[in-house]
């Protein structure tokens, strides 16, 4: 956002002054922090570029990014002509959102936003926010003060990562896609791993033994789009610095919620939110809430 435009907001009568921090962090906060300087050549996956071109249309300014990481969604919105401002949980996002783009991030929980009611017209919730907490009832707390925050007539869309098809498939017969339950910490130790290394892994791991397990692993490297290759391929590099890789290993969370469609739409219900829309993109899901 423009140094102007964050300045009238924070100083207008519709918002609050100071954001409520004194919350306890949310588990993995760290990662954040830990991933931001290799943020760069990763940020434009699964809630992307791509994705929020196909909702300009649908957006009522000004709009608010929760998860705004580096700035990619908000400097995109704001070439656009569109008023937009972003926060962050990471200081560490935020600081390189300054120092790449110029761009004055508020540091907020998502919990606790630092805005009076009816702020903003839209607000976007990003990947790796919602989709990357399990406790419903914070989830829950979040929505009353996104609503809270967008006013009555405001929109709020929540984005979900989605994996490929072919992902999806090799990541649970290798048992690290269990229940709706994706094994972060397990999946990132992987990138120092070579292919036969990852064969060798799995037929540990599985019953399929070593030829098997050889044949899944080309089977989703033939089938994976040509966009999650590169996003593999750069963190394959960044894990070739083994201080590195131990950071991000040690700072992320054993394990996140893995949401397809149907999950999603049992989560809003089990919370007795209505969802107006349900968008299937190529590498999330966004849902808009009435």
């Amino acid at each position: 956002m423009s140094n102007d435009h964050r300045q009238s907001v924070m100083n207008s009568p519709m918002t609050r002054p100071e954001p409520n921090l004194s919350l306890p962090p949310p588990a993995g906060s760290d990662f954040w922090d830990a991933l931001a300087p290799h943020h760069s050549g990763l940020e434009n996956n699964f809630f992307n570029v791509p994705s929020v071109r196909r909702m300009l249309d649908e957006l009522r300014p000004p709009v608010l990014i929760v998860g705004a990481g580096q700035g990619l969604i908000v400097a995109e919105l704001q070439r656009k002509g569109i008023r937009c401002d972003g926060v962050d949980l990471s200081q560490e996002m935020i600081r390189h959102a300054k120092q790449r783009r110029g761009l004055t991030l508020i540091h907020a929980d998502a919990r606790a936003l630092p805005f009076r009611k009816g702020s903003y017209g839209t607000i976007i919730y990003a990947t790796g926010v919602i989709d990357f907490m399990a406790d419903e009832g914070a989830i829950g707390s979040i929505f009353q003060e996104g609503r809270r925050v967008a006013g009555d007539d405001g929109k709020i869309f929540v984005a979900f990562y989605r994996l490929h098809a072919a992902q999806e498939k090799f990541l649970s017969r290798a048992g690290f896609l269990r229940n709706n339950v994706l094994m972060h910490k397990e999946i990132l130790r992987l990138h120092l791993l070579g292919p036969a290394e990852t064969v060798v892994l799995m037929s540990k791991r599985t019953t399929m033994g070593c030829f098997r397990a050889a044949l899944s692993l080309l089977a989703m490297a033939a089938q994976t789009p040509l966009r999650d290759k590169i996003t593999a391929f750069k963190m394959r590099r960044i894990f070739r610095n083994l201080e590195t890789a131990e950071l991000l290993i040690n700072s992320a969370p054993e394990a996140l919620p893995y949401r397809d469609q149907t999950a999603i739409k049992d989560l809003f219900a089990r919370l007795n939110i209505p969802v107006k829309r349900f968008q299937t993109m190529a590498s999330c899901f966004v849902v808009e809430l009435e």
